[in-house]
């Protein structure tokens, strides 16, 4: 039996209130840019849910790569919603 246990990936219904979560404890951790960047995002007119995947794809991988000093459980969602967007992407 494998000792961790496993990753729940975020489905496409739940994806704002998961995206706002993020954008709020973001900005509670003193990082407004990284939580502004996700509010553009969520605040934008998208043709396709797969334009907003990709927008948020894009703004949580830069967020990855700009703050390293993301704190340990927000780097960890940055990271799952990643794999669920991947995920999501790959069914259609």
């Amino acid at each position: 039996m494998w000792p961790f246990k496993k990753m729940q990936l975020a489905g496409s219904e739940k994806f704002p209130a998961v995206i706002e979560t993020l954008r709020d404890d973001l900005r509670t951790h003193r990082f407004p840019a990284e939580a502004d960047r996700l509010e553009k995002v969520l605040e934008g007119v998208w043709t396709t849910s797969n334009e907003l995947y990709g927008e948020l794809s894009v703004a949580l991988r830069t967020i990855r790569r700009e703050r390293r000093d993301l704190p340990a459980d927000i780097a960890a969602e940055v990271r799952r919603l990643i794999k669920s967007i991947d995920r999501i992407c790959r069914r259609r």
